[in-house]
């Protein structure tokens, strides 16, 4: 998969994404590659982006230990050597990460492109390949851009430009909100279209079926096969993680409660109560939430518009283009199908909807839009 390319990986909040980008470095570390993982959810500027990556190959005991890509940024940079001046053991391993992350970010604000190179050069020279792994790296640049547009839009052509001309860096980004919607007016699409894209979606049916055997096992519960063909009736045909682990939650706190056995009634008893009911409502808020903080163009519009469309298209299977475009029109004031047509990729990539060309819009998730109709639809 990052054998030549870099690689984007696609998937909302709780799909595992996180697990599969931690599998790929467990992968790559296996197979003796230079791998390090970071979060970058709370990066807030170019600068602290770079302190990430450093301090992450800084503290692997991996690459410690066993490369000499430790030693090579150590002597190999003035500013690094500098500020690795204490002795780990005096004054311990927690305060000196502490006080080095401190010190690489500052050093990093008086020329952050100058500083980067030279230590991209190393990295270069002593080893083959190195992989570094971001997690909600379009959450990092989001946030860049709320600081900065300029550095921001600054800060994408120089890491483009890095990953063109390193061919010896790989990155393997993730997010769960579309990375295009967030780049789109801060350097613009082509800035990560290097990067070959992977959808993450759900389980199949048959690993899905086999996971909720497994916890019915642990659980010392009885198992049938329709219990479990049940469940994902209630969730619908994409077999989410998340959505099966909330069933399961819930099935659990029911089962406690009320001391029932577990039968077809029993699942959908929960699903339209527990899941659907007031208690639940908490399960996916965070979906409703996020368009105010990421749908944030044409001064507030964008939401206005997305939580207006999603409203009619949560009350039908297919809701038709069409109408969903004059909704717009409606919300936001211009007739611009350009930029209507960019708002349905963006409710697609971040998976609220689909697009099928000759059926119109849905749902991305059965589960999903039962809980919209129900706390945000039209009522029909």
């Amino acid at each position: 998969m990052v054998d030549k390319d870099s690689v984007l990986l696609i998937a909302p909040r709780r799909f595992g994404k996180t697990s599969i980008m931690r599998g790929v470095e467990k992968e790559l570390l296996g197979k003796d590659k230079t791998s390090v993982f970071l979060e970058v959810e709370d990066v807030y500027s170019p600068q602290r982006f770079l302190t990430e990556i450093i301090m992450a190959l800084i503290e692997n005991e991996r690459i410690r230990k066993k490369t000499k890509l430790f030693h090579a940024l150590r002597k190999g940079t003035k500013w690094i050597k500098e500020n690795i001046r204490e002795n780990i053991e005096e004054i311990g391993i927690s305060e000196f990460k502490v006080k080095l992350r401190r010190n690489i970010e500052e050093d990093l604000k008086k020329d952050w492109m100058e500083r980067s190179r030279q230590i991209f050069e190393i990295i270069g020279k002593e080893t083959s390949e190195v992989y570094i792994v971001i997690d909600e790296f379009p959450v990092a640049i989001k946030n860049m851009s709320k600081a900065d547009k300029t550095k921001t839009e600054k800060f994408l052509h120089w890491f483009r430009k890095l990953r063109q001309l390193n061919r010896n860096l790989r990155f393997i980004a993730g997010g769960s909100v579309s990375i295009d919607r967030v780049v789109r007016d801060v350097g613009g699409v082509t800035t990560i279209n290097d990067f070959k894209r992977f959808r993450i979606g759900g389980f199949q049916t048959e690993i899905a079926l086999s996971l909720i055997e497994k916890v019915f096992k642990e659980e010392g519960w009885k198992y049938k096969i329709p219990f479990g063909e049940k469940i994902l009736d209630c969730i619908g045909e994409d077999c989410i993680p998340y959505f099966i682990a909330v069933m399961l939650s819930a099935i659990k706190e029911e089962k406690i409660l009320k001391g029932k056995e577990i039968n077809e009634k029993l699942i959908e008893t929960v699903y339209n109560f527990c899941i659907l009911g007031n208690e639940g409502k908490h399960y996916f808020e965070h979906y409703f939430q996020r368009l105010k903080i990421f749908y944030t163009g044409m001064a507030g519009l964008e939401e206005k518009a997305a939580k207006a469309i999603l409203r009619k298209v949560c009350n039908q299977e297919y809701f038709p283009v069409d109408i969903a475009f004059g909704i717009f029109k409606q919300e936001t004031g211009q007739d611009d199908y350009e930029k209507f047509m960019d708002l349905i990729a963006d409710l697609s990539h971040d998976f609220y909807i689909e697009h099928d060309p000759k059926r119109g819009l849905k749902f991305y998730s059965k589960m999903l839009r039962d809980w919209w109709r129900i706390y945000y639809g039209d009522i029909e």
